[in-house]
């Protein structure tokens, strides 16, 4: 996207003062983002193509402003509205339109995953979050969201049959038959976990990529397209599935997973039968993910390999949880004090 449109639409709709400095921000999978220097301030641009409505940028901008007012030790994006009181301005992007919103820089840099001490650091800012997220007050229907880690024919909306998704892959057969065996598995036991584990607002996200930090102190937590109402444990199963996924099968998975497990305990602690679920959620988590890229890939906005490869991660992930489910448990009872 040409900088002179990002900044027309920044002109035009938050009346930022020229000149502008644009540059592209490694953004998510869904969104395209920039960061925009004016001469005496710093913010970022975000365009949301994916599903992004304005009742939903209501919802997010709810959470956010209530979670700004908790006291949280670190930074969330709250929108900046434009001249009209808008959330977000409508921007053409080849033809096609996209949700654009504003927030102020926040400082810092991606972790390094393998940095112990600043995994221990975002264990215990999402600890802190989930925290201050239980005390957000949303209506039921407002927490809800397209996607759903408890119904996996909710997870993509142009996947309403996952087995059939499943069944179409360009893999092997025996991948494909394996991959279909797992997701009905997988569904006869959600009901019953998702019964009996707490809920909450969760961001459902929490990647190094969307986790800001300087040195050992976490400056902010960003992309919340995804915030809606979920078992408790599904954030940190998230961030478990992310943070050792470069050493997985090394041994030296093992660490990062204390450390990350360790720094949500200083906050937060998950009960017994939270962690007993750990497992399952992990392999929830995979599917999920698996389903959403099979929906990219249907929109066009993914490649085919996309969607082979979180296949084959999915495989990858269920071999090493039949090796570790164990110890994976013992390590979480022992950083929890449970």
């Amino acid at each position: 996207m040409e900088a002179s449109i990002v900044a027309d639409a920044l002109a035009v709709h938050w009346g930022l003062p020229r000149p502008l400095k644009i540059t592209p921000l490694a953004g998510g999978t869904n969104n395209l983002v920039y960061r925009v220097t004016t001469p005496d301030k710093e913010f970022v641009l975000s365009l949301a193509g994916n599903y992004a409505d304005e009742w939903r940028l209501r919802f997010t901008q709810n959470v956010l402003a209530q979670l700004q007012d908790n006291g949280l030790p670190f930074a969330v994006p709250v929108f900046l509205p434009t001249h009209t009181s808008a959330l977000a301005a409508s921007v053409d992007i080849d033809g096609r339109s996209a949700l654009a919103t504003l927030t102020r820089l926040i400082p810092g840099a991606a972790p390094d995953r393998h940095n112990l001490a600043q995994t221990l650091a975002c264990g215990a800012a999402l600890g802190t979050l989930d925290a201050a997220l239980a005390r957000v007050e949303v209506t039921e229907d407002e927490a809800s969201s397209w996607r759903s880690y408890s119904d996996l024919a909710r997870c993509h909306p142009l996947v309403p049959d996952p087995l059939e998704a499943i069944a179409t892959l360009p893999v092997d057969a025996a991948i494909r038959q394996r991959l279909a065996d797992r997701y009905t598995w997988l569904v006869e036991r959600i009901p019953d976990v998702y019964a009996s584990l707490p809920q909450q607002l969760c961001h459902e996200d929490y990647d190094p990529s969307n986790v800001l930090i300087e040195g050992e102190r976490v400056t902010g937590v960003v992309d919340w397209e995804f915030c809606t109402r979920d078992v408790r444990a599904m954030d940190l199963t998230v961030a478990l599935s992310w943070w050792p996924i470069q050493r997985l099968g090394s041994g030296d998975e093992w660490p990062i997973m204390r450390a990350f497990l360790r720094g949500y305990a200083q906050a937060l602690r998950l009960t017994e039968p939270e962690i007993e679920a750990l497992p399952l959620l992990l392999r929830v988590r995979s599917y999920t993910s698996l389903i959403h890229r099979i929906g990219r890939v249907r929109q066009g906005i993914s490649p085919h390999e996309a969607a082979i490869d979180r296949a084959r991660a999915a495989i990858e992930r269920e071999e090493w949880l039949n090796v570790n489910v164990a110890q994976l448990i013992t390590i979480a009872r022992e950083e929890m004090g449970v």
